[in-house]
């Protein structure tokens, strides 16, 4: 767990540098995208869940996107969050971010409709490429070695994880 956490926080440390300072790719992170990493990280093995999320965030936030282009009120606002809410039962995606995702287009005000998508659906790729390499190397032998020989290490400090 310690090497997807690692990964994921290098993902999302790379989002954020590359959004700060390009301005072009301001959009390419959002809170959300550590949610979604958060979850990813647990389905490592289940690519094909990890995918219908992926693709559940990018209609969400299309469809956020355009009715935020439509208007910008508290009733288009609960629009999509109805909506939203129920494509997730309706699909059954069990993801909490898909609904956050399709809300970033009225706190972002983005210029045009399908930048925002376009910028979920990059950040996503990269996310879901992330987890997909570290399926690979968590399959190499001498990383399942290492996770076994540091086992007792990790064993011997629970105690002490119990006194804090």
């Amino acid at each position: 767990m310690f090497l997807r956490s690692l990964v994921m926080c290098c993902y999302l440390m790379g989002a954020y540098w590359a959004s700060y300072h390009f301005p072009s790719m301001k959009m390419v992170f959002y809170p959300t995208l550590g949610a979604f990493s958060f979850l990813f990280m647990h389905r490592v093995d289940q690519i094909k869940d990890i995918g219908r999320i992926t693709m559940g965030a990018i209609i969400a936030v299309t469809i956020g996107s355009v009715m935020y282009a439509i208007s910008h009120g508290a009733m288009s606002f609960f629009i999509i969050a109805i909506f939203t809410i129920s494509l997730i039962q309706w699909f059954k995606w069990n993801a909490a971010p898909i609904l956050a995702v399709s809300f970033i287009p009225y706190f972002a005000h983005p210029v045009s409709f399908w930048a925002l998508p376009a910028a979920v659906l990059v950040s996503l790729l990269g996310l879901v490429g992330s987890i997909w390499l570290i399926g690979k190397v968590e399959q190499l032998n001498w990383v399942s070695r290492l996770t076994l020989a540091l086992t007792p290490l990790r064993t011997k400090l629970e105690p002490l994880k119990k006194e804090l």
